[in-house]
């Protein structure tokens, strides 16, 4: 019997690693600095969107006027600062996906920059992967399908045999419009009724539940 996929994508941020809680506190500190207090459940509510498109959003809202690619830098910088000598990757990840990778391709597609990447993971986590797209490489981030459909691309398979996996509504949302079945992750910070209202077709606890239900 043919197997339904031949490779599966992962979002990075919120569902390999455990970084969101300190992207939440990278985008605080960038606004406190400039005497702004930017609420917990509005910083939560706009993870898994690019930095680029935060700043642009609570810099309207805020109106702040400075240099909106200084601000992501700077933001960037205290994220660093927030997980030095951290393994922010989540529990178990490494080996499911070492198990997965004896059946499957694998790939990351992430809002991320490529320097928050490589700043966030290990060599071992980096080479667990046939390809890694990141927000730098396309014109439209997610929820746009470009990421997707150049991983796909890279990947040399078809997106009907991709599959998605994000803990991000807008994870979701990409992976419906790239023509691709997505399933949702508990281990960020959206509730299971958003990401199948945002088109999961399953929503699991983690990562490692993966293979309970491919």
């Amino acid at each position: 019997m043919e197997k339904k996929y031949s490779a599966i994508i992962f979002d990075l941020d919120g569902t390999l690693i455990d970084s969101m809680p300190y992207h939440v506190k990278a985008f605080q500190k960038l606004y406190s600095v400039r005497h702004i207090k930017v609420n917990l459940n509005e910083a939560r509510s706009l993870m898994g969107l690019p930095a680029s498109e935060i700043i642009a959003h609570l810099n309207k809202k805020y109106h702040v006027k400075d240099n909106a690619l200084k601000m992501r830098d700077e933001r960037r910088k205290y994220f660093f600062e927030f997980i030095k000598n951290k393994d922010i990757t989540i529990k178990g990840v490494k080996k499911t996906i070492k198990e997965l990778r004896k059946e499957y391709k694998t790939a990351i597609v992430t809002g991320s920059s490529r320097k928050s990447y490589l700043g966030s993971t290990d060599k071992e986590f980096q080479k667990l992967f046939d390809c890694v797209v990141c927000v730098d490489d396309v014109k439209n981030a997610k929820p746009a399908p470009d990421e997707l459909l150049l991983a796909a691309k890279k990947l040399k398979a078809s997106p009907t045999k991709c599959l998605m996996i994000g803990d991000s509504r807008f994870d979701q949302m990409a992976g419906k419009n790239a023509g691709m079945n997505s399933i949702g992750v508990l281990t960020g910070y959206t509730s299971a009724r958003k990401l199948k209202l945002a088109g999961a077709k399953e929503v699991i606890g983690s990562v490692n539940d993966l293979n309970k239900v491919i």
